[in-house]
C-alpha cells in the first residue's frame, strides 16, 4: 500500500546520471539548504535518498527512495519509513480494539461509527504519500532531460 516502484529512462550515461544526482543530494538536511534530497548516491549507482524540497511538519510521510542505476535507466522504489510503518500498524490494530472495548461497555451501535474514521485516516495517509511520491518522480525526471 505504501510502496511504489518507478523507472526513469534517460539519454545520459550512468556516470552522468550519478554526477547529476550527487549535485542534488546532500548527506544530511541543513536549515536553508538548497539541495532537493538528502541521503547517498554512490559511484556504483546505488541510491538511498529522501526528499527535502517539501520538508515541513508532515515530513514523516516523505518517501524513502532506494534504487539502482543500470546504464541509462534508474530503477526506484518509494517506501514509507520503518518507524512510520510501525506507528501506522499500531493505529490500525489499536483503534478497532479500542472501539470494540467501548462498544462492549456502553452497548450502543453508534460507537461503531468510528470505524469509518479509520478508513478515512488510511486514505488521507495514502493520498499524502502518493502526492509526495509523484512530486519526487517529477523532480527526478526533470534532472535527466
Amino acid at each position: 500500500m505504501f510502496k511504489k516502484s518507478h523507472s526513469i529512462k534517460s539519454k545520459l550515461s550512468k556516470e552522468e546520471i550519478i554526477a547529476i544526482l550527487q549535485t542534488k543530494v546532500e548527506n544530511f538536511h541543513r536549515d536553508n539548504s538548497k539541495f532537493d534530497f538528502e541521503g547517498n548516491v554512490n559511484l556504483s549507482g546505488e541510491i538511498n535518498i529522501k526528499p527535502t524540497f517539501d520538508y515541513g511538519p508532515r515530513n514523516q510521510f516523505r518517501p524513502e527512495i532506494s534504487g539502482k542505476i543500470h546504464g541509462n535507466q534508474v530503477d526506484l522504489v518509494f517506501d514509507l519509513s520503518s518507524i512510520m510503518k510501525k506507528v501506522f500498524w499500531f493505529i490500525i490494530l489499536v483503534e478497532p480494539l479500542f472501539i470494540l472495548f467501548i462498544y462492549m461497555k456502553i452497548q450502543e451501535k453508534q460507537v461503531l461509527l468510528f470505524f469509518p474514521f479509520l478508513i478515512v485516516f488510511i486514505l488521507i495517509l495514502k493520498f499524502t504519500f502518493d502526492s509526495k511520491v509523484k512530486k519526487s518522480i517529477t523532480l527526478l525526471e526533470s534532472y535527466f532531460k
